[in-house]
């Protein structure tokens, strides 16, 4: 059985980029693209790692972080946070309840490690 990854970006770009990263690692990838989409979609898909942008439509990531890890289910998944790597972030980061954070900008084997340790704590 496939494992899945949810991905929550607006940025066309960002996806591509995300989704030719992980495209060798053998996971179902679904898209949200804002943080009300992203609930509905955690809830529906039960996604083994979501990865959240930390700016995005209609929610922030750290904020979605905060909602989805607050779930028992939530408690339960990977949540990955990409955000930008400065001070400031730090404590929005470690505020946020995520699994990990992958400081942006980031390189593809750096995310792609990322996901991997997580699919395997699954």
């Amino acid at each position: 059985m496939s494992k899945t990854v949810l991905l929550v970006d607006y940025d066309p770009r960002s996806i591509d980029r995300i989704r030719a990263a992980l495209n060798g690692i053998g996971v179902s990838m679904v898209l949200a693209t804002d943080g009300w989409s992203a609930e509905v979609e955690f809830q529906r898909t039960l996604p083994d790692v979501t990865l959240v942008q930390d700016i995005i439509p209609k929610k922030t990531g750290y904020q979605l972080c905060r909602d989805l890890k607050s779930t028992a289910t939530g408690a339960r998944r990977r949540v990955l946070l990409l955000a930008r790597a400065h001070s400031g972030n730090r404590h929005r980061v470690l505020n946020s309840g995520c699994d990990e954070w992958i400081a942006k900008p980031f390189d593809e084997p750096t995310l792609i490690a990322a996901v991997k340790k997580h699919l395997a704590d699954r």
